[in-house]
């Protein structure tokens, strides 16, 4: 498995939080919880997004911002680590949550989810090979994947403090289909753009067969960032005060 070295800017942990008003709460006990937990669900991935939470020193998930990132090269047509710098990643609170599943017994979750556009732009660094072909460059790179369908399963752990019960997530298994994925590397070749234009027109033309190459390196970046993300909530977020 290609796995990424992922540096994340996020604030230390605080005393817990009273959570605003505008999240949803579900009660365990109502018989309609599976739809409250997707629509809690739902209304916490949008919240997530909104500036309303810094004041909890909870960073918002729009963009997402990874400070460094290396994807490794792949074993087929991408034959070049893609060193990532200053990320900044929109479009994930935006997503459609299709399907949530909160098993409590089990201490895990799993979400279906669909994003019309998940938006990545990053300087880059990387001198190898694509489609056979030298390709090298510093510059600003930008991955853009489009109506992508994403799974996750995600386990955590009880953590009790001063009796309250927080939930420390320790795994995630995530699953990632784009529809179409687009590729731009800026400064190809020290500026070249004859050279540039052509191989990132390359890429896109190839755009199945040099994204599969390397998205398990794309969709662990995604999923450290929903555990880094889901752990900052829920370590200032107790399970009592997230249910009833």
């Amino acid at each position: 498995m290609l796995l990424p070295t992922l540096i994340f800017t996020l604030f230390a942990f605080s005393s817990c939080l009273k959570l605003p008003p505008s999240f949803q709460k579900c009660n365990r006990k109502q018989p309609d919880l599976k739809e409250c937990l997707l629509n809690a669900a739902q209304n916490g991935l949008f919240q997530l997004g909104r500036p309303i939470l810094r004041d909890f020193n909870i960073p918002s998930l729009n963009p997402a911002k990874v400070v460094e990132a290396t994807i490794s090269s792949g074993t087929g047509p991408v034959q070049v680590e893609q060193k990532l710098r200053n990320c900044e990643i929109r479009g994930l609170p935006l997503g459609r949550l299709d399907t949530f599943d909160w098993d409590f017994d089990a201490k895990s979750m799993h979400f279906g989810s669909f994003f019309s556009e998940v938006n990545g732009r990053c300087e880059y660094d990387l001198d190898g090979k694509i489609l056979l072909l030298p390709i090298r460059g510093t510059g600003s790179a930008v991955v853009l994947m489009t109506n992508t369908t994403l799974n996750a399963d995600l386990r955590y752990e009880e953590v009790k403090k001063a009796h309250k019960t927080y939930a420390n997530f320790v795994s995630s298994e995530v699953t990632a289909d784009p529809g179409h994925v687009y590729f731009h590397f800026d400064n190809l070749f020290d500026g070249d753009k004859q050279l540039g234009d052509n191989i990132n027109r390359l890429v896109n033309e190839n755009w199945r067969e040099v994204f599969d190459d390397v998205r398990d390196g794309y969709i662990e970046m995604l999923s450290r960032i929903f555990l880094q993300y889901l752990n900052n909530l829920f370590s200032k977020a107790s399970l009592e005060e997230l249910l009833d």
